[in-house]
Order: structure tokens, then sequence, then C-alpha cells
């Protein structure tokens, strides 16, 4: 018997790392990818919005894309582009894209994508968390329908755009804090934990290698190559971080992970901007699971997935 897919919107600002990210979402035969909801983020959403569109067409998936926010909740944040490229996929050029967007905006496609699947679906949100704090905002009963929101952002040690705050809660704090404030079940995959999963060149060289001509490997050699957030990893090999892979890691490997429970606040005054606040000391006041640590040769299996899923479609 076929295990059942889980129902899945990707919230996403592509991003190198996004793009790697869906496409090991795609390819994982795990999640049934309901929509895609760009939000600006990485680069800024004239680019992130046509970025999701192209992703959605060169990797063949059959879901929509819903526009999502154009500035952030509160106070508008200037983006960087230098980890990332000017259009944000560093040195990949995709097609234009043909499919039109859909017709409602990310928040309500996300709230009605919801109750549709009858309190099963769950948010990978790889990006700021402007869109997901709309719809809690604009849709109070969301808590009713989401099953769980699974992010890559926040830390709970360092940061990376402040000594406290990562990048997608910098971005927007104010939606941060509203988000997990709603009561919806969180699972954060922070820097604490991103900054373990260096893939090493090498290995996707011998990757790309065993692809051959295809074009997505072609695709991820690039992406890889033009980024440029990279650390030693745990063996010592020059390697590439691709931050949002471990959310996806979380939903369709979660055996694969270490993670602990404690409560997580979003400060948004000066100093701490941003700053993503564990406490450990009250457990009935635990709002999140923070992925701590993931086994690496599981997560290099799901690179070698992808390649073999998007080769096959040469054959």
């Amino acid at each position: 018997m076929q295990e059942k897919k889980i129902p899945v919107i990707i919230d996403t600002d592509p991003g190198v790392d996004d793009a790697i990210a869906i496409m090991i979402a795609a390819s994982s035969g795990k999640l049934d990818i309901k929509g895609i909801t760009p939000v600006d983020g990485n680069v800024k959403y004239y680019h992130t919005f046509p970025n999701a569109l192209r992703l959605v067409e060169f990797l063949k998936l059959d879901c929509p894309v819903a526009k999502g926010a154009e500035t952030q909740l509160e106070k508008p944040c200037p983006t960087t582009a230098s980890c990332h490229g000017k259009t944000g996929l560093g040195s990949v050029e995709l097609p234009e894209p043909t499919t039109p967007y859909h017709e409602k905006r990310a928040w309500d496609f996300i709230y009605d994508t919801a109750r549709d699947c009858g309190g099963e679906l769950e948010i990978i949100a790889i990006g700021p968390l402007t869109n997901i704090a709309k719809l809690v905002l604009e849709h109070p009963d969301a808590k009713d329908y989401v099953k769980r929101i699974i992010c890559m952002g926040g830390s709970t040690e360092e940061g990376n755009m402040t000594p406290y705050a990562e990048f997608n809660f910098w971005v927007d704090p104010a939606a941060a804090k509203v988000v997990f404030e709603s009561g919806i079940p969180i699972v954060l995959a922070g820097l604490n934990v991103t900054l373990k999963t260096g893939i090493s060149f090498r290995f996707i060289d011998q990757l790309c290698e065993r692809a051959g001509a295809s074009p997505y490997a072609k695709a991820l050699k690039e992406f890889v190559s033009s980024y440029s957030d990279t650390h030693d990893n745990k063996e010592g090999e020059h390697a590439s971080v691709v931050h949002d892979a471990t959310a996806v890691m979380y939903a369709v490997d979660p055996e694969g992970c270490t993670t602990e429970r404690c409560h997580i606040e979003i400060k948004v005054d000066e100093e701490q901007y941003g700053r993503s606040y564990p406490t450990y000391d009250d457990p009935s006041s635990y709002n999140t699971t923070v992925i701590t640590d993931l086994d690496m040769r599981r997560y290099e299996q799901l690179y070698l997935n992808m390649m073999d899923y998007f080769n096959s479609f040469g054959e």
C-alpha cells in the first residue's frame, strides 16, 4: 500500500537555497505540493515572485503560485542579493514563465487550501514569515486548519545579521512574533542546526558527474557554485550551507532529525531585534520543536534521490 503523501504549501523567497529545497521537496515522493507562495525576502518581490513561477515550470510541478507580501508587516526592510546573486537564483538563468499567478493572494490561498485539506495541511516556510502572519491576522481560525508550520529561520544560539538575529526573522520580526504566538504548532530549523549541514562541494561534484548532461544537474551545480554562503563542514571539507533544505529534511524524514522542545519568544526591541529567544523552564509554555541536529548520511541521500528523480525526466 502506497504511503499517503503529506499535503504542503511551500512559502518561500527564492533564493538559491530555496530553489534547492524545492527541488528536494518535489523529488521526495512524500509531499503533495499544493502550492508555492513567494514573499519578499532574499531579493525583492519583483524577483522572488517570477522566480517561483520559473521554478514551478522548470521542475514540472503541477501546482499554483499565489503572490505573497510585497513588503514586511510593519517596517519595510532592505534586502541584499549578496548571497543569491542579482535576481536570487545565482548564475542560473531559467526561461521567462508562461504560467499565470493564482487569482488569490497567498494568505487567502493558504487558508482555502488548509480548509480543503481538512486540517492536514503543513506549511514549509523557508522565507520571512510575512505571508503566514497575514494568514493568521486575516483568518483568525487558521490555527484550526493548519496542522503545523516547519520553518527555516531564527536561531537558539547566534544570529547572522546581528549577534542575536537570523536573516528571515530579522527581515520581519513582527511577522515572526505573530506566527509564534498564533497557537499553530511550529518546528524550527534555525541557524543552530543549519550551520551543521554543509553539503560538500566534493559530494555535489560527484552527484553531478553521476547525472551527466542533465539540465537539473547543471542547475544544481550552478546554484551551489554561485551561492556564497559556504563553511567547512563537520569533516573539514569546503561546503555549501543550504539552510532551507533542513526544513524540507524534517518534513520528509523527521526520524533523521534530533529535536528538543522549548518556548520561543520573538524579540522586536531595538537591541534584540529579530531574536528568537528560547526558554526551557516551563514545559506548559512550549510552543516550538527545535531541530538541533540531523543525520548527514540521510540528508545526502535526499540529494541522491533528487538527482535520480529529475534524471528520469529524460528517460
